[in-house]
């Protein structure tokens, strides 16, 4: 299995616990394979993935559903 990490750079207003509801709901999508906050950067959302299965597209859409401004992170 291939596998893609990601980095989501999430709104700074989003509070920390909202910030834990995400990584909950991003791990329910069958495609995504972990979904964390950084220690270094509590508006930085870690997501591995499946890209067989699913694209950083889709992954960013699901996070805006909730209603939080997000991006890609390029590296």
């Amino acid at each position: 299995m291939n596998i893609v990490d990601m980095i989501a750079q999430v709104d700074k207003t989003v509070t920390a616990e909202k910030m834990h509801e995400l990584e909950e709901v991003v791990r329910t999508d069958d495609c995504d394979i972990s979904a964390c906050t950084s220690n270094g950067n509590a508006h930085m959302l870690l997501v591995t993935y499946d890209p067989a299965c699913t694209s950083s597209g889709h992954v960013l859409n699901l996070i805006q559903a909730q209603g939080i401004h997000t991006g890609l992170v390029e590296l």
